[in-house]
């Protein structure tokens, strides 16, 4: 059992490379644009 529960720690561990979320800056730029239009038909933006 507590080998399992080392095993399971060590693979619990930092996500791998292939893992990791990659950064999309055009993805980033439209969501910031759909934000901001939404609150600006809300009335929080003028």
């Amino acid at each position: 059992m507590a080998k399992r529960l080392k095993d399971l720690m060590v693979f619990n561990g930092k996500p791998d490379v292939k893992d990791r979320t990659l950064f999309n800056g055009q993805l980033l730029d439209q969501r910031r644009e759909d934000v901001y239009v939404v609150l600006h038909q809300m009335g929080i933006i003028r």
